[in-house]
This record gives C-alpha cells, structure tokens and sequence, in this order.
C-alpha cells in the first residue's frame, strides 16, 4: 500500500497527532472538527489499523500510529520543498532561500558566501539562522530549512532525502582573554580550568559535555558554567571582560581574529569534528545551492592556513 496514496490525509494526521486533540488541529488547519474527525477515520479504514486512542482529555498515537507519523512527517517535508523547488525554478533565480550554520560557518564563511550569490543572483531572498546542531538540525530535517553548514552528523543517522557534502574538520579551542591568569601559562591544567567560570554559547551541551569528559579526565573539577547566551558577541565580550573561559572552532577564530582573545595552551583535545554541508536531495540541482556547495568549497580548500591565535608569551624575571 503505497504511502502517496493517502498523501492529502497526512497533513490532518499530524496535526491530530502534535496536538493530541481535534480542536487545536482543527484551528490550525482551518477546518471544521467534524471533517478532521471524518479525515483521520478515512485514512484508518485505508491503513486498516486504529492510528489514535481516544482518551477523555485528547488522542494518543497508538503503536501503528507512531510508525506512521515518522515517516508521514518526511513526506510532508519532502512535498513542501519540492513545491518551493518548483515555484524558484519557474520564477527563475528569485524567490527565497532558508540557511542554517554553526558558529564558524555562520559568522565568517556563509555571509561571505551569500554576498558571493547575491552578485549573480540579485534576486534571491536569503535568511540565515546560526545555532548549534540541536537547534538548526532539527529544522532542516522538518523542511524549515533549504541547506545547513555545521557539524555533520553520522551519515547512518541522516533521514531519507537530505545529502551531505564533507568539508574539513574544526577543532575546538579553549579561549580566555589576554589578560587572564592562565593566559602565560606554558602549561594549562585540568585543575587550573576547573578554577574559572565558563561561558557556554547557544546552550551547546554537546560541547559542554565533550570538556567536561576531557576535564574529568585529567582530574579536575566539572566546569562551572556561570553563562549561557544566544550571543557569540557577548561570548567574546565576556571573555575579554572577565576571568571566564570559552571553548570556541578554531576555524573561526583564524577566520575572525580577536587580538584580545588567546587559546590556552592546554594539551588534550576537546573536540575534533566533521563539518561540510547538509541539503535537500530535491534541491540539489537549484543553481543557488550548487552556487553555494561551490563557493563554500572553495572557501573551505581556500589559502594556506594562517597561524593559530597567537597565546601570551611566559612571563619573564621582571614580570613575574
């Protein structure tokens, strides 16, 4: 029984199922609660299973239910970005392109590749939403988003219709500003970092979780995480402003040079991951992706690697 079949019950099927009741998926929907009752029965006479549990206070996904919403939600993703990949192929290069990008890719390589676009397309629309990995990828996947530079997942855990595209690996960098107690060290330990307080960028508890390990570890103390923000400005302002420390790519800090920021020099790698480009399979042939897969490749191969942020020299007799 194929899927496509029951295509136009699906969108009130998951509706029904966000929800857990018909009223609020009927207002959603726009649609009248009797013909969302009469939609939902309609595709379980089709299936032949009960998809809900009627319940007093709303409806429950039952077992056939929940293996349906799964797959019923990538196929409403899927149909929703080829409509827009035939709506921007019909109006030419115009219409509206949704991008997602981690801390290095959008804060440095994306927006330059974006200008790069918008000189041969003028009028593309473009938006950019920079976030950690469970924030954007998420949206991606939900057909919220066109194409994502990040963090790349495993490829076995990546749903049907989204491609990947590898780049290089970032490594992450413990930062502090120059005028940190530990920005002379010739040697930075697990206790010295456990003494300060951290920021934490976009509540990344990925990263959080790979230096607490690396921590650990060397025998130190958990970091104590005093800030959390949504702002990398305000990452890097605090840096510079106080005793706090900041785990940050070092893609980004070639890409953005801070002279008042240093890494420390402290040996075990937190973290060392793939990054590249993640995209609808059906928009793979868009001019506007190819145009950004190639300049973001580019970028990527680009010049020889510049030197690391340079970190405080040892103090001397006179300064100790």
């Amino acid at each position: 029984m194929a899927l496509l079949r029951h295509a136009s019950l699906l969108r009130p099927f998951i509706a029904v199922a966000r929800h857990g009741n018909l009223s609020a998926a009927a207002r959603e929907l726009a649609l009248s609660q009797p013909a969302l009752t009469k939609s939902v029965r309609r595709l379980e006479q089709q299936f032949g299973v009960p998809l809900f549990e009627r319940r007093a206070r709303g409806m429950t996904l039952t077992a056939s239910g929940a293996a349906l919403y799964e797959h019923a939600c990538l196929i409403e993703a899927q149909c929703r970005v080829a409509e827009r990949a035939i709506v921007a192929l019909a109006a030419g290069e115009t219409g509206r392109l949704r991008l997602g990008a981690g801390t290095y890719w959008g804060n440095a390589a994306v927006p330059r590749a974006i200008a790069h676009l918008q000189q041969a397309m003028p009028g593309l629309e473009v938006t950019l939403e920079v976030g950690v990995n469970s924030v954007i990828l998420p949206k991606l996947f939900a057909g919220e988003l066109d194409f994502v530079m990040s963090a790349l997942p495993d490829a076995r855990t990546l749903p049907p219709g989204i491609e990947r595209r590898d780049f290089f690996d970032i490594h992450l960098r413990v930062v502090a500003g120059k005028h940190h107690p530990l920005a002379a060290r010739r040697r930075v330990t697990a206790d010295d970092l456990a003494r300060f307080p951290w920021v934490l960028y976009q509540h990344d508890r990925d990263v959080m979780d790979k230096l607490r390990s690396v921590v650990e570890r060397g025998g130190g103390a958990p970091p104590r995480i005093r800030v959390e923000t949504t702002s990398l400005l305000a990452v890097m302002q605090l840096v510079r402003s106080g005793p706090y420390l900041a785990c940050l790519a070092d893609a980004f800090l070639r890409a953005i040079p801070e002279p008042d920021l240093i890494e420390l020099r402290f040996a075990p790698e937190i973290w060392t991951f793939r990054s590249g480009a993640l995209f609808h399979t059906s928009l793979e042939a868009l001019a506007p992706i190819r145009t950004l897969i190639e300049v973001l490749s580019r970028e990527a191969a680009g010049p020889p690697r510049p030197r690391r942020p340079r970190r405080a020299s040892a103090p001397t007799d006179a300064t100790r």
